[in-house]
């Protein structure tokens, strides 16, 4: 997958852990990162391998919290129906290292400049 598709399908997203928290029906954002234990996709496993996919997530649920927080809930579910895409695209990369920092980088400095709209409000 080249970057420039990777930009055009990855505009949001966030850590694992939320999508946990969203299969649960959990209505609020957690502030901590995917347990490793329960990696279930190729993509999963292949962060858990590598500890600098696993910072680029943590990094990731960190923005998407401090969005979270500040958001409304109407901002709220179209943060978490981009997730929800975001994360569809992030584990078609499989196994490939590349794709996925590119996925994370691509998916952190989306929220980076949601954040920034929010906060120079």
């Amino acid at each position: 997958m080249t970057t420039n598709i990777l930009k055009f399908k990855i505009f949001s997203g966030l850590s694992l852990a939320f999508t946990a928290a969203l299969a649960s029906g959990g209505t609020s954002a957690l502030a901590t990162d995917f347990s490793c234990r329960s990696a279930s996709t190729t993509a999963e496993n292949t962060i858990c391998a590598h500890a600098n996919l696993s910072s680029l997530d943590d990094q990731m649920a960190r923005i998407y919290g401090r969005l979270w927080a500040e958001y409304n809930t109407r901002d709220r579910v179209q943060l978490r129906s981009e997730q929800r895409r975001f994360l569809g695209y992030r584990d078609a990369c499989g196994r490939d290292v590349r794709c996925i920092k590119g996925a994370y980088l691509d998916q952190i400095s989306v929220l980076d400049t949601k954040l920034a709209e929010i906060l120079d409000k």
